[in-house]
This record gives C-alpha cells, structure tokens and sequence, in this order.
C-alpha cells in the first residue's frame, strides 16, 4: 500500500492509459508508446481509448477505489481499524492538512479532472468520427469532471476551478473558487452531460455513465443546494424510467453475476473484472472491507448502533452485514478458533478450524458484507468481478422523497420510500417525514459512503443536531467476547471546521500560496 509521491502539476500531464507513472497502480493495458496532443485525438479510436484513460481513476486506491471511504467512517455507522493513523484522525474529527490521506484525495480527483478537460477540449476537433460516439464521449467527460468536481466540493469546500480554459492558455496555479462557483460547473457539466448521453448501452459498453447517471448525480447535487424542485425533476425522470428500475432483490446490487444481469439500478459503478479476462481492472474494496484471516486488510467494522438500525424482516441486514459465525459462498480460508474466540456458536470448539467469521476478526462484531466475494472455484481468492456501486436507482428514490417531504410535508414521499421498503420486505408506511427517511436512507446504503455528507448536510439545514450524533460513543456488539465495549468514546464536533477537511498542506506549499488554507485549520 505504499504510494508515490504527486506533485501539483501531476495533473497536466496528458497521462490518458497509456502512461503508468502518473498513477499509483499501473494500468493493465500494454504501453503503446507516449503521446503528446500534438500526436494524440487523431481519430475514433483515440477519443475511445482517451475517455476510457479517465475511467480508470476510479480504481486508485487512493481515491474511488478506496481512499474516500474514509471520510464517512466520521459518520455514526463504521469504526475504522487497521495501521493507518491518518485513516483513524480522519474518523475521530482530528483531520490536520498534513495527513496522507487528506494529501492524496487531492491530486487523483484533479487528475481525473484533468484528463476529462482534455478529452472536453479536443473530441470537438477530431475531423472524422461517428457522432453518436462523439456525444457520448463527451458527455462520458462532463459527467466523470462533474463527479470528481462534486466529491471535492464535498470535501474541501472551495477548491481550485480548473477547466479546459486553463488547458489552452497553461494557466494550472489559480486560488480557489467557492464552493458555490464549483457546484455551479457542476450542475453545468451535469445538464451537458444529460443531453449527450445514451439512455441505455449494449452488452459491450456496460459500465459506461448513462444519461440516468447524469439526471441521478444532478438531483443528489440539487439537494445539496436545497434546490428541492430540480431535485423533483431529475430524481423522477431516473425513478420513472424501467431502464432505471431497482433490481428485483437488493442483493443483486452486491452479487458477481447478477449485478451485470440486473444492472439497471447501478447508475455508476467501478466496473471490476477479474484479473483473468485481458485488460481488466479492479479496486481494492475487496481488500479494506474484508477481514484479515480471509485474505482482506480488514479496516472499516460497522458499530452497534449501525446493525440496530436494521427492522426485523429486512433482508438488506443479512446483505449489508457480515456478524460473527456467517460466512460468505465459496469462502474456503480456514482460521483454527482461539479459546478467547470460543464463544457464542463457537462455544467449546477451541482448536478446531472453521471458514465462518470469528469474533477476533473484528472490532465491532461485523463488517460490510457487500464488497467481499469469493471465487466460485473455491480457490480462497476475492471475486473482484464484484462491482462497486456509486450511485443507485435507490439512493434517487429516496432522494426525490426527502425532497417532496422537505417541499410538500410528510407523507409527500411516501410512494418513494415504500418503493425501497418493500424490495427490503417490509411494510409500506404513510405519512412518512424525516426521520423516517433519514432511517431509511441509513440501511438501504450502508457502508456505501453516503452517512457522513447527509450527516453534515442536514445538520447545516438544522434538521439535526450533528453532537447527538458524534457525541455518542461507537460501540461494538452486546454479545461476547464485546459485551458492548465502547470503541471510539464521545466526540466533538467544530463548527464550521469540521464541515470540511483541511486543503493539503503540501498543495498549499506548492502552490506558493496562491490556495489558502480552509478556516480553523
């Protein structure tokens, strides 16, 4: 896991996939030589082989692919373990500019945006190619800017504007552009992005962004503007598209296989493909969220509070959460049970081996199942042709409902709610307001990164009190060998500091000071 070190201009470069320095992991395309834009968006292929050069950020570690899920172990939900101090600072509000991760977030997401600026800037000017590819790929480029522009305002707040303008002219070192300047370039991208991308793909471009990506990643952003009516708008032209329909069962959203089958709610995800098949690529989720004794790093462990969120009846806990004594299809690693781990269904089985979860494997008691899966061969290795999801047609469901609730009062988004309920097995409910909601948004997507910024969010709109939140403890599982120990004891949260995370302070560095540092920092 060691990492390269990324300067600033990093993201000048015009890297695309066929240059393996500028990224942490070498891509597994054969290197084809190294091009300039002098030699390069010459024809179809180029534009092609270009566009797919910014989807393949998305598996860093240190970004998509893993790193940004760190943020969201602030939230109420994950307890992060393993070696990583700055992973743990991050979790317990004590994020300062120097920490690795709060460093390497910055220049992957600019790197992604970096090659989206310069497929923006030179697709119009291929001279020959059919324009049906010449839409999508532009629109492939809004939305994958707009994505990593979305997640940095998240972040940081007011970050550096930098767009195809700043291509042409060389100018990269420009101070910071508020937060409002930049979800404004990216509802711009996104509403581009809208008009320029095919509903739906062929088996062949799978995984690529739709125009239902574009219209879901547009209604999350309008929410977080309180713009409630756009959020309407977009939101219901994903849920009211069958090209969009939730899977038939939620475990198909986490399941090799099925998720290419029923892949119509997965709006935007790492498309993993397992090693074997040429060319392919994959995070390394698999590896953070599994545990230890199964091959996996073993660092995000859901808490209590998290797992008791959970009806009874609803499937989504048995597909969300890995408890002690379950196991996983096709996990064939054996671990011998420790007298301290010979409790619960483990009781008097010492020295004997098993494949099930054992409680010396976590924290808490859990871990999210849904990023773990396991080669049908029975060979112990991951399934990394699980794919990772970013957006589902779920999360828009529940999207539009918070904003009809928020618009038009409780109830407003009952049909949304029950939409999500009943795939879970549950009762519908009526006259649903934001608790409710926000219970439901909670266990449909758990552990998929979503908890904090709702958190903050509605906080902001004072909806919720975030120091009842982090004011309460994270505690592990009442049964033994926990007994529900506390993990992580009160925190506290600064307000507005602990909004946003610090601006790295080697960027700040670089930049000779023209990006200053966020408030309180």
């Amino acid at each position: 896991m060691n990492s390269i070190r990324y300067k600033i201009l990093s993201l000048l470069c015009f890297s695309l996939v066929f240059i393996a320095s500028c990224i942490k992991q070498p891509l597994k395309q054969t290197p084809t030589g190294s091009y300039t834009t002098g030699t390069y968006w010459r024809n179809q292929s180029d534009v092609i082989a270009g566009v797919l050069g910014i989807y393949n950020i998305l598996y860093t570690e240190d970004w998509v692919g893993h790193a940004l899920y760190t943020y969201d172990d602030q939230s109420d939900d994950i307890y992060v373990a393993g070696d990583h101090p700055d992973f743990q600072a991050v979790g317990n509000l004590n994020a300062d500019p120097t920490l690795q991760v709060i460093y390497y977030t910055w220049p992957f997401a600019y790197e992604q945006i970096g090659r989206a600026n310069n497929a923006i800037l030179y697709i119009p000017k291929v001279p020959v190619m059919d324009q049906a590819i010449r839409d999508r790929s532009m629109g492939e480029a809004y939305f994958l800017r707009a994505h990593a522009y979305f997640i940095l305002s998240q972040l940081y707040g007011d970050v550096p504007l930098i767009t195809e303008s700043n291509v042409q002219t060389g100018s990269y070192n420009v101070p910071k552009s508020t937060a409002a300047q930049i979800q404004a370039q990216v509802e711009s991208d996104l509403l581009k992005a809208v008009s320029l991308l095919p509903e739906t793909y062929d088996a062949a471009d799978k995984g690529r962004v739709s125009k239902g990506a574009a219209e879901g990643l547009l209604a999350k952003l309008y929410l977080f503007e309180d713009n409630f009516a756009n959020a309407i708008k977009y939101g219901t032209a994903v849920t009211t598209d069958a090209n969009y329909a939730l899977s038939p069962n939620y475990t198909d959203n986490f399941t090799p296989g099925t998720q290419q089958v029923n892949s119509t709610e997965l709006l935007f995800a790492v498309w993993n493909e397992n090693s074997e098949i040429a060319g392919s690529m994959q995070s390394p989720m698999a590896l953070y969220f599994s545990p230890r004794p199964w091959n996996g790093w073993g660092f995000h462990h859901p808490t209590e509070n998290f797992v008791d969120q959970f009806e009874n009846g609803d499937v989504r806990k048995q597909a969300s959460v890995l408890a002690v004594g379950d196991t996983i299809p096709y996990q064939t690693n054996l671990v011998t049970i420790s007298p301290t781990d010979a409790v619960q269904m483990f009781t008097g089985r010492a020295g004997q081996s098993t494949g099930r979860m054992l409680p010396s494997m976590s924290t808490t008691g859990y871990y999210i199942k849904k990023y773990t899966a396991f080669m049908p061969s029975g060979d112990g290795n991951f399934n990394f042709d699980l794919k990772q999801p970013l957006l589902r047609s779920a999360e828009v469901y529940l999207i539009v409902a918070e904003a009809k609730i928020r618009q038009s009062g409780a109830g407003a988004g009952d049909a949304e709610i029950n939409a999500v309920r009943q795939r879970a097995g549950l009762s519908t409910v009526t006259g649903a307001g934001m608790q409710q909601l926000m219970h439901e948004k909670r266990v449909e997507l758990g552990g998929e990164n979503v908890r904090w910024q709702d958190l903050l969010r509605w906080d902001k709109d004072k909806i919720i009190d975030i120091d009842t939140v982090v004011g309460k403890p994270k505690t592990a599982s009442p049964l033994a060998p926990y007994n529900g120990s506390v993990i992580i004891p009160a925190r506290t949260f600064q307000r507005p500091k602990n909004y946003y995370v610090p601006i790295p302070q080697e960027i700040i560095d670089e930049s000779k000071g023209v990006i200053t540092q966020n408030p309180n920092y």
